[in-house]
């Protein structure tokens, strides 16, 4: 089976590969920490192990950024694959009575390994697609992680109530080499030696973990008021509905599920938006959210607040999308790993942070000054990132000896 995937080389294994990794991955990881939550009663634990996957790549940002500059972006990806498989493997055969703690320690373990795989997974798309293309396979890309994320998460409770722990993690074990079979699949860049011995330089100089380009600077500062923006949403889903609604648990729910469609319709809304999205100007992904934003608390009524609410969300994933595939489509070879790196590390950073400031704000003033200051801050960040110049640019044409293969155009 693994000729037949290699001997089917295509990009379009990426989204697919994404998908069910980050499916079976999340499977897991939120039955765990549920299944810590009602074990110890400790919410605080409960969410340590759903936010444990990454740790590890804020601690090995370095050496992720080293593997991404000297190593082929694909064949980083087989082996992240393969080495999450034999320890998810190796964690079945762990006794019962320590079996929790395998567990949680495999999902901190492998956490490393997921960050190669997602980050390498966009490098491989930058070296395989046509620039014409790059955008639409980037959001593919995302909206296929984000499916796997959200379809992980909902089958956890289901298959929690009628497997066991091993069961679950022995059914992670079957995507992962699902995942593996297709990181087989993906081709590697045409003219790849002739790249690298030209490039022999540029490749050390991009093991250094820092972005000098401004223009990059620029965007990495609006991609982090976007994660500034998750903190806010990730803790505005509980609090919206309970305080300023004075809501119960069924509006919190209602208001999840709704959030939840409103970043799939985002998502998907962005595929065919990306041909316009380039011609507007950058600030408008970064202001155009805030009005929503402001008059969903403002009103303050259930269903007025729920529509403006979701279309914030709407508008915020777009943005997202924007920023993101700006930023892996503007870098330059060089310090295109320490882009992903970087992406792969701040933004869960950033997440983090936005959401103890924003959860702190809102227990002391409430959802409405908490989203006042989220527009503040959004105008302020965008006024300081603003320029003259456009806010990206397309990376330089490919040098002739290095032509794509016709497989590779779509």
């Amino acid at each position: 089976m693994t000729s037949v995937f290699a001997r089917v080389r295509s990009p379009h294994f990426t989204p697919a590969l994404l998908f069910v990794n980050t499916c079976g991955n999340f499977l897991v990881l939120v039955a765990l920490s549920t299944h810590v939550g009602s074990t110890t009663g400790s919410g605080l634990l409960a969410g340590a192990v759903l936010s444990a996957p990454w740790l590890p790549a804020l601690l090995l940002a370095a050496p992720l950024n080293r593997l991404l500059s000297k190593r082929a972006p694909e064949r980083l990806v087989r082996l992240a694959e393969a080495a999450s498989l034999l320890v998810t493997v190796a964690a079945l055969v762990a006794p019962d009575r320590a079996l929790l703690a395998v567990a949680t320690t495999l999902v901190v373990a492998r956490g490393f390994f997921e960050s190669v795989t997602r980050s390498a997974a966009s490098v491989v798309l930058r070296n395989i697609v046509a620039p014409e293309r790059l955008d639409q396979a980037n959001t593919i890309a995302e909206i296929c992680k984000l499916t796997g994320v959200s379809v992980g998460a909902a089958l956890a409770g289901p298959a929690a109530s009628v497997l066991s722990l091993r069961g679950l993690i022995a059914v992670n074990a079957v995507t992962l080499a699902l995942s593996a079979l297709l990181a087989w699949a993906l081709p590697s860049a045409p003219g790849r030696a002739a790249a690298e011995a030209r490039d022999g330089a540029g490749a050390k100089a991009g093991a250094r973990l820092r972005v000098q380009d401004p223009v990059l600077r620029r965007l990495f500062a609006r991609f982090l008021l976007v994660a500034f923006w998750q903190g806010f949403h990730t803790v505005a889903v509980t609090v919206i509905p309970l305080t300023l609604l004075d809501g119960g648990t069924r509006l919190v729910g209602v208001f999840v599920a709704v959030s939840a469609v409103a970043i799939f319709v985002g998502s998907l809304a962005a595929l065919p938006a990306q041909r316009y999205l380039a011609h507007v100007p950058s600030t408008t992904w970064a202001l155009l959210p805030m009005v929503p934003l402001l008059a969903a608390v403002a009103v303050g009524r259930t269903v007025p607040t729920i529509v403006l609410y979701a279309l914030f969300l709407v508008l915020f994933e777009v943005a997202f999308v924007h920023y993101n595939n700006r930023l892996l489509a503007s870098a330059s070879d060089e310090e295109l790993p320490s882009v992903v790196t970087l992406r792969a590390t701040l933004l869960p950073s950033g997440v983090a942070v936005s959401i103890l400031v924003m959860g702190a704000l809102c227990d002391l003033a409430g959802p409405l000054p908490a989203a006042f200051v989220v527009a503040a801050v959004t105008v302020l960040v965008t006024a300081a990132t603003a320029s003259a110049r456009p806010a990206w640019r397309a990376r330089p044409a490919e040098p002739v000896d290095a032509p794509r293969s016709a497989s590779a155009t779509r």
